[in-house]
C-alpha cells in the first residue's frame, strides 16, 4: 500500500503536527486501522495525529475540520466512496457482536448485512456489509427497519460497506426481533446457538465436511467454501466456512468467533477469516458414533434451508419430466411423494432415481427447499440414495395417513403436510364465499384487480376462512373449492345462488350460526411463516357432541361438582 502513495495526504497532515514522526511509522499506523478496524485513513486520522502527538511528549492539539454537508440518499447506488454524513433508511438483516481490541482495550464492535430500500421486495434490494461502532445492538435487532443518520461509507479492496459510528443517529421505524446485546466468550451449546442469530463459541465434533462453491450475485464469479455439520450432545447444525477447513470428520474442535446466521428458516454456523479453529481434547465428549445419530430426522423436523440431512422415507408416487433450461441445455427432474410415520413431503431428484411406489429409500447429505409453502427434500446425486431391502416399518397406507398433532404443536413448529388437528371456530372471515381470482397468476383479485397484473376479469372460485384456536394457540383455517363444497354439501353455483339471495353478509351469517364456537376436526397441511400460521384444509369435520355431554365431559375432568 505505501508504495502506491495510498496515506500520500494523511501523512503530510500527521507531518505537519508532528514534524518529527518517520513517515513509514505514520503508513503503519493509518494501514493497522485499515486492515484491523476496518476504518479508512480519512476516518482515523485524528487519532493517528493523537497518538504522534503524545508519543513525541508534544501537547495534544484538537484538529478543526468543516462541516460535512448531509447526504440523504435511498439507495447504496447513490453513495460514493468519500460520503461520511450520510442519512437514509435501510432493513437490519443480521446483527453478529464481537469482542475486539480497540485502542488498547476491550469493545463491543458489531458487524454484519443491511439492504437499503427496506420498504420494497427484497428482489429489488441492494445488501451490503456494515459495522457497528457505536454499540447499537438494541437498535439494530434484525429484522427492524432503521433511519440512520450520520454513517459514512468504508470502501476495502473495491467493495464498499457502510460505518455506523458511535455518533451515528439510530431511529427504530420498525420493530426487529429480539435485540443481540451481549457478547459472551464462554463456548455455548448448539441448542443455545440455534436460538439467536450473533457471535458465538463452540466445542463440537466435526461430523461432515464437503468443498462447494457460491456464485456472485453480480455474475462476476464464484466463491469457494467448506460445507457441513457439526454437533455436540445438545444437538447438531449446519456449517458454511469462507476458508478452508482441513480437519477429517471426527474431529472435536474449539471455534471461537463464528457467528449463527439464518440461512432460509434454519440457523447455520458461519465461519469467517477472523474465527480461530483448533483441535480441542475432551475424552468425556460424547463419540462420533453417538453423534451421528443427531443428523437424523424425521418429517416432521424439516425446516426450510436444512443442509445435510439424513432421513429414510417411503415413496408414494414417482415420476418425472423434461424441460429446457435457460442456458438451453434439457434437463430431466424426477420427483414425487414420501412419508414416514411423521408426516408427508415432496422429493425431488436431480439425478437418475427411479424408484417404485411402497419402495423404502435411506437418504444421505440431501437438503431441504420450499415449495408452495412447504419443506421438501431434495438430492442431487445417486450416491446420496439407498434402496433400503430391510423396511425400517411396516408399509404405511398413504390414503390413511394422517398424523395428529394439537394446534399448538402445528403452530409452533414448521411448516408440515399430512396433519390431523383440531380447534374450536372462534371467527368466520367475511370473505367467506364467491370470490374472484386472477385468471393469469390465481391471486383473489381487490376491487377487481391484481396487485401484479392490474384490472382483470376475474375467475369465479369458492373458498371459505375461519380461525381456529385451541385454548393456548390460534391459526388461520382456509378451505378450498373442492372441502368447501363438501362441507357446505352443495356446489359454487348452490353457494353463488345463496349469497345472490341472501347477500354475503346473510351467507357469513348463516355460516356463523352453524360453526362459531363449535369444535372442528381438520385433515391437511399447514403453512408457519412470518405472517402467522395457516392450515389448508383437504377435509373438515364439525364435532357433534351434544353441547351438554361435551360439560359434562369437562366437569368430568377437572372434578367439578354441581
Amino acid at each position: 500500500m505505501t508504495e502506491d502513495g495510498r496515506y500520500a495526504a494523511q501523512v503530510t497532515v500527521v507531518k505537519q503536527e508532528c514534524p518529527d514522526a518517520d513517515e513509514k511509522e505514520i503508513e503503519g499506523e493509518f494501514k493497522r486501522y485499515e486492515v484491523e478496524f476496518l476504518i479508512p485513513p480519512e476516518d482515523a486520522l485524528r487519532s493517528v495525529v493523537r497518538k504522534f502527538q503524545t508519543a513525541a511528549g508534544m501537547e495534544v492539539t484538537k484538529m478543526s475540520s468543516p462541516a460535512k454537508a448531509e447526504k440523504k440518499v435511498n439507495r447504496f447506488s447513490e453513495l460514493d466512496a468519500d460520503d461520511r454524513n450520510v442519512t437514509l433508511e435501510v432493513a437490519v438483516i443480521t446483527y453478529t457482536p464481537r469482542i475486539q481490541m480497540v485502542r488498547g482495550e476491550e469493545r463491543q464492535v458489531a458487524f454484519g448485512w443491511i439492504e437499503d430500500n427496506p420498504w420494497e421486495n427484497s428482489d429489488r434490494r441492494e445488501r451490503w456489509d456494515y459495522k457497528d461502532w457505536g454499540e447499537q445492538g438494541e437498535n439494530l435487532a434484525p429484522g427492524s427497519v432503521v433511519r440512520l443518520e450520520g454513517a459514512s461509507v468504508n470502501e476495502w479492496n473495491d467493495k464498499r460497506s457502510l460505518n455506523i459510528n458511535r455518533t451515528t443517529r439510530v431511529t427504530v421505524l420498525r420493530e426487529g426481533g429480539s435485540p443481540v446485546l451481549q457478547v459472551n466468550d464462554e463456548p455455548v451449546s448448539i441448542a443455545t446457538a440455534s436460538e439467536n442469530e450473533g457471535y458465538v463459541n463452540l466445542v463440537a465434533r466435526l461430523i461432515s465436511s464437503k468443498p462447494d462453491v457460491i456464485v456472485k450475485r453480480d455474475g462476476s464469479g464464484q466463491l469457494d467454501v467448506v460445507r457441513g455439520r457439526l454437533s455436540d450432545s445438545s444437538g447438531s447444525i449446519g456449517f458454511l466456512s469462507w476458508v478452508p477447513l482441513e480437519h477429517e470428520p471426527g474431529t472435536l474442535l474449539k471455534i471461537d468467533g463464528a457467528s449463527v446466521r439464518k440461512f432460509r428458516e434454519t440457523p447455520e454456523i458461519n465461519i469467517g477469516d477472523r474465527t480461530r479453529v483448533e483441535v480441542y481434547h475432551d475424552t468425556a465428549f460424547a463419540s462420533m458414533e453417538d453423534l451421528s445419530q443427531a443428523n437424523k430426522v424425521s418429517i416432521a423436523e424439516l425446516r426450510n434451508g436444512m443442509r445435510d440431512i439424513e432421513i429414510t422415507v417411503q415413496v408414494e408416487s414417482w415420476n418425472q419430466r423434461s424441460f429446457t433450461s435457460d442456458d438451453g441445455t434439457e434437463r430431466v427432474v424426477r420427483s414425487g411423494d414420501v412419508i414416514d410415520p411423521s408426516g408427508l413431503c415432496r422429493l425431488t431428484a436431480w439425478c437418475e432415481v427411479d424408484p417404485k411406489p411402497g419402495d423404502f429409500l435411506h437418504l444421505t447429505g440431501s437438503r431441504v427447499q420450499y415449495w408452495q409453502g412447504s419443506p421438501d427434500l431434495v438430492v442431487d446425486d445417486a450416491a446420496q440414495v439407498t434402496d433400503l431391502s430391510d423396511p425400517p416399518w411396516d408399509s404405511i397406507d398413504p390414503e390413511q395417513h394422517w398424523v395428529d398433532a394439537d394446534l399448538t404443536t402445528v403452530v409452533s413448529g414448521g411448516s408440515r403436510r399430512g396433519i390431523s388437528t383440531s380447534g374450536t371456530v372462534v371467527a368466520v372471515r367475511r370473505d367467506s364465499g364467491i370470490i374472484e381470482r386472477c385468471p393469469e397468476c390465481r391471486r383473489v383479485l381487490r376491487d377487481g384487480a391484481c396487485i401484479d397484473h392490474g384490472p382483470q376479469l376475474g375467475v369465479e372460485d369458492l373458498r371459505l376462512r375461519f380461525v381456529i384456536d385451541d385454548g393456548i394457540s390460534n391459526a388461520s383455517l382456509l378451505l378450498s373449492k373442492d372441502p368447501s363444497e363438501t362441507f357446505l354439501g352443495m356446489d359454487q353455483e348452490a353457494v353463488k345462488e345463496q349469497v345472490a339471495k341472501d347477500g354475503q353478509e346473510g351467507f357469513v351469517a348463516s355460516l356463523r350460526e352453524r360453526v362459531l364456537a363449535r369444535r372442528m376436526s381438520v385433515k391437511g397441511r399447514s403453512i408457519i411463516d412470518d405472517q402467522g400460521a395457516m392450515v389448508l384444509a383437504d377435509e373438515v369435520e364439525l364435532d357433534q357432541t351434544a353441547s351438554t355431554d361435551a360439560a359434562n365431559e369437562v366437569m368430568q375432568r377437572w372434578g367439578v361438582i354441581l
